[in-house]
């Protein structure tokens, strides 16, 4: 009975459903709910969270599913609804503003969750967060900064930080020798951290442009506070978000006028340095030149027959480039004294590259020694290596005195050179099969045991020059 009894009832409901369909009305799509993790902040009095905060949130939709969050930062009554942005995140890190000028502030954060149907929570979850600002700092890199003394070239590297995050630094500011008015400040780009001045001291007012970045990025905005053949003091400072100001970092060093297109490099160590230097004035006076600027590059020791360290004189090496080969290209020649192939020469290839590019041409002055044919001194030099005495009986090379620089047969030029001591040991140069032989010396064998001295018919080079006529080395100390 109690089956047949509920067969009918649904067969009823069957047929009703069929003829009128399911009847009731859709529930309306209910709101998401969001909760910020923290619901209130207490700090002990006077004290207040740095700008910078990390600030977390969830939500839960009754209906649905969350799709994501919207944020405000400001008072969500006076917001439109542009001023929400929409994440995907249930947290950040982010930089709440404090007005410039002030140095706190209470700063109101909203999120609202967002559903599956694009409605939005109505109630915002908000709070308060105290904030205070600290203000930024800057500081120079050691390792680049300008040497003591430069010409038309120089470089300074720095590192801006901001204890509330470096998103709150808001820009970088620079002035040369005088800061007695706001408008002498030049404004670089906040994310600047290397800054080149190029001085043009033929103006009767010089003129300093500004490169950012080692990719020397014209400013477009030049310092017409130079001071030629005086010190300079170049000064820095970081402003954050809040118009805070660090504290202002400076650096003093002389700025030479360049007086000439020829820059002599003084590479000879030691006492006799003064004195070869002037020797070679002396030999370009004779010649009518009359005027070079003289830098001194003869620090650092050669030890063991490993390089010297690249001269005080110079930027650190790491600013090879771009600030040395910017700086030597300022020149149209270089005239290189040295007494040993181990000293700064070891680092032409890598500080003259502009130079050269620019049609600059060089003169090297270094007395030969033996070093090996693997020596990355051979990139450079105009020749491929220095050739070995023979094995007879230990010989050594020697050019005695009172014999003279031959030219190389094609030279046409006879030269007036003679030694006036013996030069042992002494060697010759082994040039490339495309260089330009100059001048010859007439080297002899020392033999030993026993000992004598003997002819030698092999390769006399001691000067060469490059295919390209921009590199000229002699090998011997003119003195």
């Amino acid at each position: 009975m109690r089956k047949t009894q509920l067969l009918i009832i649904l067969f009823f409901f069957t047929v009703v459903g069929c003829e009128n369909g399911l009847k009731g009305d859709f529930s309306e799509n209910l709101e998401p709910n969001t909760s910020l993790t923290l619901n209130s902040i207490n700090l002990p009095e006077g004290e207040r969270l740095l700008s910078q905060v990390n600030i977390s949130w969830w939500g839960d939709d009754p209906d649905g599913f969350v799709i994501g969050y919207e944020f405000l930062i400001g008072n969500p009554s006076s917001a439109s609804e542009e001023d929400w942005v929409f994440t995907n995140k249930s947290d950040s890190v982010f930089i709440l503003p404090i007005p410039q000028g002030s140095n706190n502030a209470d700063v109101t954060f909203s999120v609202r969750a967002v559903d599956n149907q694009d409605l939005r929570d109505s109630s915002p979850s908000s709070l308060v967060f105290p904030i205070t600002n600290t203000e930024p700092s800057i500081q120079f890199l050691a390792n680049e900064l300008p040497p003591d003394t430069t010409y038309r070239v120089l470089s300074f590297g720095f590192n801006a930080t901001d204890p509330d995050g470096d998103l709150n630094l808001n820009r970088i500011e620079i002035a040369l020798n005088d800061t007695s008015s706001e408008s002498n400040w030049v404004e670089i780009p906040v994310n600047a951290d290397f800054v080149t001045l190029q001085i043009d001291d033929t103006l009767a007012v010089p003129e300093a442009s500004i490169f950012i970045g080692r990719n020397l990025t014209d400013l477009n905005t030049k310092f017409s506070t130079v001071k030629l053949n005086q010190d300079n003091e170049f000064f820095i400072r970081s402003i954050d978000n809040a118009g805070s100001v660090s504290e202002v970092e400076s650096h003093i060093w002389f700025v030479k006028k360049q007086e000439s297109k020829i820059l002599f490099l003084n590479d000879y160590f030691g006492t006799p340095s003064s004195s070869r230097a002037q020797l070679h004035l002396s030999v370009l006076e004779n010649i009518g030149i009359n005027k070079v600027d003289y830098l001194d590059i003869s620090d650092g020791t050669v030890s063991g027959g490993t390089r010297v360290q690249l001269s005080n004189a110079f930027p650190d090496r790491e600013l090879a480039n771009p600030t040395i080969n910017r700086m030597l290209a300022e020149w149209d020649y270089i005239y290189w004294i040295s007494d040993d192939l181990n000293r700064n020469i070891g680092y032409a290839l890598e500080i003259t590259t502009q130079f050269f590019d620019e049609g600059g041409k060089m003169f090297i002055n270094i007395p030969i020694e033996f070093i090996s044919d693997q020596n990355p001194i051979f990139q450079f030099l105009p020749f491929q290596g220095v050739q070995a005495p023979p094995e007879e009986r230990n010989a050594e090379f020697i050019v005695q005195k009172c014999t003279s620089i031959l030219a190389s047969d094609g030279l046409g030029f006879n030269p007036s050179l003679r030694f006036k001591a013996n030069v042992f040991p002494s060697y010759p140069i082994i040039p490339f099969a495309e260089s330009v032989d100059l001048f010859e010396a007439e080297f002899r064998t020392v033999l030993r045991n026993p000992t004598a001295i003997a002819d030698y018919d092999g390769v006399k080079i001691v000067s060469a020059m490059n295919q390209e006529q921009s590199i000229l080395y002699f090998g011997f100390d003119l003195n």
